[in-house]
């Protein structure tokens, strides 16, 4: 078994190839991993296995050339690895990473032993993840291709898109199995908005940007309605979009938030997207554990606000701050979201 850390250096600071994070994929192929491991699974897991994990390093420790990393996942757990070497750039508190971990326990009541095995940017992965999802749709993106014409208005907010958990026009509810077994699928709608919401992207621009907000939504569990509405009121899909306040690009990233989410040119549209899907989904998990009412908007309602203002200003208010610009902003994203879900 191959035993050795796999250094992925960060792409842009580094000037870092494709070969690094080629050896990571190799590696995660290698060992049959599919995707992220969540906590709840791990909690339950017992033998050995390997699996994948993302995250913020939280402190190192070195002793006699081994070395322990306290990793908090993307979900809350904090996790103990085991390794030889561990890069600079993953510092604590810096990029988000992803790890390959053998994981070995003997039963559910002892505490479980974790080795890295391998360790990359964590939005280097999602990115080569949306191209590998994006290969499997190309035939037939090149075979269906939507109209150019974008739709009038009415027939935008007449026909709402679909995601999962919607009823759709032949009364199926969709789940988020079978909706992201099926991005080909609803991929004309998102392009068509895209192309709506900004007429002067090219084709090939709204190509990207749809495919990007399916993708990211789908990885991270967001309603991608809600993105769209999110993108529509932060830049008006325009990538190139710069605020006074120096944000960036379609999710409107400030530098230092862009930074932190492993994003080196918030300007990218997958780049931007990506970050923007991946803060979204932690301001919503952070408010839902907080709030936890499934009839209430709540949830939706604070994560807007610390998107806007930062969370913060919502923990320092105790809900949405007092700034007129952000109770404009949390009103005018649910509006276009509930349009968006064919709620009037």
């Amino acid at each position: 078994m191959r035993s050795t850390l796999l250094i992925l250096s960060l792409w842009a600071a580094l000037g870092a190839g494709s070969q690094e994070l080629d050896e990571y994929i190799k590696e995660r192929q290698s060992k049959g991993v599919k995707g992220l491991t969540t906590s709840a699974a791990i909690d339950v897991l017992a033998g050995s296995c390997t699996i994948e994990v993302e995250g913020i390093v939280q402190g190192t420790v070195s002793c006699d050339g081994a070395i322990s990393v306290l990793l908090k996942t993307s979900d809350g757990k904090s996790v103990s690895l085991q390794c030889a070497q561990w890069p600079e750039w993953a510092g604590v508190g810096r990029t988000p990473v992803r790890v390959i971990v053998q994981f070995d326990r003997e039963n559910e009541i002892v505490a479980p032993s974790y080795r890295a095995l391998a360790v990359a940017v964590a939005s280097e992965v999602a990115l080569w993840e949306a191209k590998e999802a994006e290969k499997k749709k190309t035939v037939i993106l090149a075979t269906k291709k939507p109209p150019v014409k974008p739709p009038t208005i009415r027939q935008q907010t007449s026909r709402p898109l679909t995601s999962r958990g919607n009823v759709t026009g032949r009364g199926e509810r969709v789940s988020w199995a079978a909706f992201k077994a099926n991005l080909d699928r609803y991929f004309p709608e998102y392009y068509n908005a895209v192309r709506h919401f900004n007429p002067r992207l090219t084709d090939a621009q709204a190509r990207e940007i749809a495919n990007a907000i399916l993708t990211y939504s789908c990885h991270y569990e967001v309603d991608p309605r809600l993105v769209m509405a999110l993108v529509l009121a932060e830049s008006g899909f325009n990538p190139n979009a710069t605020s006074r306040k120096g944000a960036m690009g379609l999710g409107q990233l400030m530098p230092g938030t862009a930074k932190g989410l492993g994003v080196s040119n918030a300007y990218d549209p997958k780049q931007n997207l990506a970050g923007s899907v991946r803060l979204l989904r932690g301001h919503l998990e952070k408010y839902w554990n907080q709030t936890g009412r499934k009839d209430s908007w709540d949830h939706v309602v604070l994560t807007l606000a610390a998107y806007n203002a930062g969370s913060g200003a919502v923990r320092k208010h105790g809900g949405v701050p007092p700034y007129k610009e952000t109770q404009a902003y949390v009103d005018k994203v649910i509006r276009i979201y509930k349009q968006l879900c064919g709620q009037q």
